[in-house]
């Protein structure tokens, strides 16, 4: 993956989704969201009393962890009901209710000056969420391609050898997407490319639409859980954005509040201040716990890095003169 020196690096979360799309849920929200009668969802709050998607999934993991170990327990259930939810997961965040087009843009203007003015080609984009809401934005707005958009790991056959330019941003969906798809039989994960998802781009009718599901393929993503355990194709784009932040000036954080649990986070902005250059880098925060998030990376970083962290203590929409003001410095 080509980046260019001095580049930004973003950290998009599901805050980010839920300022463009209000109904969104957050992840302590979400099993909520996806519950129905009979649904897998239903099922894991009953079983762990509790609402908390991420507690529930992780205690579900630990059970088939354990029925592995032990040869006398053989029950399919557990993996069954783990396979379930992760779908109910990619066909809710395919679903209308997250669908980009032009038309939403242009009725929001800090969409426009935020995609136009932040985001720059050689910038990367590592993204925590399941919906394609950003690079429908960054294709709206010429930000984004099929080819490498979501860096030389994961493609779309019918879109690589393209004519089609090299994606300015590229998107590293760390925890896979709803538009991804494993196929099990050619040990590899593509992505479904299709006007629903990518209303700009897309309109090229020799870049279709593959199928969601056919045979051993399915959608790939990692369900919240304290439990990752990635593909191979993931696994090389979290190397990627380490690779990214290496080399990056500043990294913007926006919609995520960084939680604890998920490890490779830390792992991230330690690689960002690891670097020679570290005293000319900085993080900008955006979200409405910005202090807060601000504080935990400072304290846990130990060389009081304070004065290198921005927090921007606002919703995104009325955030972006002040993003753009302090990635331009």
């Amino acid at each position: 993956m080509d980046t260019i020196p001095g580049h930004n690096v973003f950290i998009i979360g599901a805050g980010f989704t839920k300022e463009i799309f209000p109904h969104a849920p957050l992840n302590r929200n979400l099993l909520k969201a996806l519950e129905s009668p009979n649904s897998a969802s239903s099922i894991l709050r009953k079983r762990y009393n509790t609402q908390d998607i991420e507690i529930a999934l992780t205690r579900l993991d630990a059970t088939i962890a354990s029925l592995k170990r032990n040869s006398g327990q053989r029950s399919k259930e557990p993996k069954n009901l783990r396979q379930r939810i992760e779908s109910e997961l990619g066909y809710y965040f395919s679903s209308e209710d997250f669908q980009i087009s032009e038309n939403l843009i242009t009725q929001s203007q800090w969409i426009t000056q935020l995609i136009d003015g932040a985001f720059n080609p050689g910038d990367v984009a590592i993204s925590l969420n399941y919906d394609c809401v950003l690079e429908g934005v960054l294709d709206c707005r010429g930000k984004w391609t099929p080819n490498l958009g979501y860096g030389d790991r994961i493609c779309n056959p019918l879109a690589c050898n393209d004519s089609t330019p090299q994606s300015p941003v590229t998107v590293l969906k760390i925890h896979g997407s709803a538009n991804f798809i494993l196929d099990i039989e050619n040990n590899g994960i593509i992505f479904s490319f299709d006007e629903y998802f990518f209303p700009r781009s897309a309109k090229k009718k020799h870049l279709v639409q593959l199928p969601r599901r056919e045979g051993s393929r399915k959608i790939y993503i990692i369900a919240p859980s304290f439990v990752k355990a990635p593909t191979v194709e993931i696994n090389y784009l979290m190397l990627d954005a380490l690779s990214a932040l290496t080399k990056a000036k500043n990294l913007i954080i926006i919609g995520s509040s960084l939680r604890p649990e998920d490890s490779f986070l830390t792992v991230l902005i330690t690689n960002f201040f690891r670097q020679p250059d570290w005293s000319n880098r900085k993080i900008i925060v955006v979200d409405p716990q910005a202090e807060e998030i601000s504080k935990r990376i400072n304290d846990y970083w130990q060389e009081k890095i304070s004065s290198h962290i921005l927090p921007i203590k606002d919703c995104l929409k009325f955030a972006v003169p002040r993003i753009l003001d302090a990635i331009g410095d």
